[in-house]
């Protein structure tokens, strides 16, 4: 029998009207009641329950997602796929215990789910560091016939930051999940929270854009991981959808932890803000400047080195090179000074609108001069003159 939390989803989905909804609940409802489980009949139904919470899952509606397809299930007990789907709405609902109960199950042979649903789940699982769970969902994924080269690199990562991570001990804040090896203090983990939560409300103000979930943060003793993923020697801190940094191996707080948290903090704000769109240049320019960093203008020309790059086009394109620690610092200075000049020239107002807009779907040349007035060559440009380089 459906639940009435199950009609009331149903009755809110969008695109029926008053009449056929009702004549479709009590369709459902009828039929719900007159059918064996595991019948022909129950499949059928099931199938239909099935997509009402497939419906749910894709339009954010997780505990909607969750009532029609346990329904669904309760009725097609061997139904791989929506025993995978259920599994996913039960994640996204925060109702972890479930959704590891009916990962289990669905790991002892149920039938029918196709491989890319198991691929998400991992992506979820792992994006909540539930790496035990994400490791259990990616492998049925390959056991399906998974091919997606990238999710089986994923796998064989996750397989060895799980060994490197036992025991890893964990605080909650209230924008973020802090997972800490056990070398790292409580107190370190402690000061982690208080630096993440007091620098998050100004980064947000400033870029105009706030956490919708909570954001995972790992605190690594040594750089193992950092080498599992070939960061550069010189970087202490990365953003991969965690933020990830490095401590020394006896877990201890180096001097700049807090610098290190907010650099990589205003990379996630940045990414939320713009959509995943922003430039590598900009990224970067942000992040040193919510980190606390400062390049006078008499300054820049030593921090170039030989010469700036000629372009924000030429800037991006060293963003995605292998960088030495010497020409890593001087890219970094000439993104951190653009950025500078931008904020100095047109304020705090033209940046946000600008992520925004680039948010909106806008390329980089429009967002600028809609916001800021500049096109990236009289950015460019007029950086150029004010640094005197």
């Amino acid at each position: 029998m459906i639940r009435p939390v199950a009609l009331l989803a149903v009755l809110a989905l969008a695109g029926q009207d008053a009449v056929d909804r009702d004549r479709a609940v009590a369709e459902l409802h009828r039929r719900a009641e007159n059918v064996a489980p595991g019948s022909p009949a129950a499949r059928e139904v099931a199938a239909g329950l099935a997509r009402l919470g497939r419906r749910c899952l894709s339009e954010g509606q997780p505990g909607c997602a969750v009532e029609l397809l346990g329904e669904a299930l309760a009725l097609d007990d061997r139904n791989g796929l929506v025993l995978a789907e259920l599994t996913l709405a039960l994640v996204r609902s925060e109702d972890f215990e479930a959704a590891h109960f009916y990962l289990k199950r669905a790991e002892a042979g149920a039938a029918g789910a196709p491989p890319e649903i198991y691929g998400v789940l991992g992506d979820v699982y792992d994006g909540l560091h539930r790496l035990d769970d994400a490791i259990d969902a990616w492998t049925e994924f390959a056991r399906l016939g998974g091919q997606d080269p990238e999710r089986l690199e994923r796998l064989a990562r996750v397989r060895e930051e799980r060994a490197l991570a036992r025991g890893q001990r964990s605080q909650s804040t209230d924008h973020f999940g802090i997972f800490a090896d056990v070398a790292v203090s409580e107190a370190t983990v402690s000061e982690a929270a208080v630096a993440l939560e007091g620098t998050y409300g100004g980064q947000a103000s400033l870029l105009g854009a706030r956490l919708d979930s909570t954001q995972i943060v790992v605190l690594h003793a040594g750089r193992h991981y950092f080498s599992l993923v070939s960061a550069p020697a010189w970087a202490s801190g990365l953003f991969d959808g965690k933020i990830r940094v490095t401590l020394a191996p006896n877990g201890a707080e180096p001097a700049g932890l807090d610098a290190v948290l907010a650099h990589e903090l205003a990379h996630v704000l940045v990414r939320v803000a713009s959509r995943g769109t922003a430039p590598a240049w900009l990224h970067e320019g942000v992040a040193q400047w919510c980190e606390g960093r400062r390049l006078p203008a008499r300054s820049v020309s030593g921090a170039l080195g030989d010469s700036p790059a000629g372009s924000l086009e030429a800037l991006e394109r060293r963003f995605r090179r292998k960088l030495d620690a010497a020409v890593a610092r001087a890219t970094y200075a000439e993104a951190l000074s653009i950025v500078e000049y931008l904020l100095m020239a047109r304020g705090d107002g033209a940046l946000r609108c600008v992520l925004a807009n680039l948010a909106d779907g806008q390329p980089l040349p429009e967002a600028l001069r809609q916001e800021a007035g500049l096109s990236p060559e009289e950015l460019y440009a007029g950086w150029r003159r004010w640094v005197g380089v």
